[in-house]
C-alpha cells in the first residue's frame, strides 16, 4: 500500500480542509476583534463573553463548511498527505500568527 497515493474518504477530506479554514478564520478573528473594540464589544453582548462567541462562530464554520467540502467532487481527489501538510500549515501559521499578535500588544 502505497500511503502518499491514499486517497481519504469524502467525509474526512470535507472535515480536515474544515479544520484547516476554521483554524486560519479563528486566528483572524481573534487578531481583529483585538483591533476592532466595536466588534469586541459586539461579540460580549451576544454570548455574554466575546471568547464564548468567537467558539461558537468557529464551531458553526467547521460544521458548516465540512458539510459543504463534503459535498463536493474535489476533495475525494485529494491525497491524505496533502491535506495533512495543509492542515499542519494552518496550525503553525495561526500559532505563530497569535504568537506576534499578542507579542506586540
Amino acid at each position: 500500500m502505497n500511503i502518499a497515493s491514499e486517497k481519504l474518504g469524502r467525509n474526512s477530506a470535507g472535515f480536515g480542509m474544515a479544520a484547516a479554514v476554521t483554524i486560519l478564520f479563528s486566528t483572524i478573528l481573534a487578531c481583529v476583534k483585538d483591533a476592532c473594540h466595536p466588534l469586541n464589544s459586539y461579540m460580549n453582548k451576544l454570548a455574554w463573553h466575546n471568547w464564548i462567541t468567537h467558539g461558537l462562530v468557529d464551531v458553526i464554520l467547521f460544521i458548516g463548511l465540512g458539510i459543504i467540502f463534503s459535498k463536493t467532487n474535489w476533495m475525494v481527489r485529494i491525497a491524505a498527505n496533502r491535506l495533512i501538510s495543509f492542515l499542519f500549515a494552518a496550525v503553525i501559521v495561526a500559532g505563530a500568527g497569535l504568537f506576534v499578535w499578542y507579542a506586540m500588544f
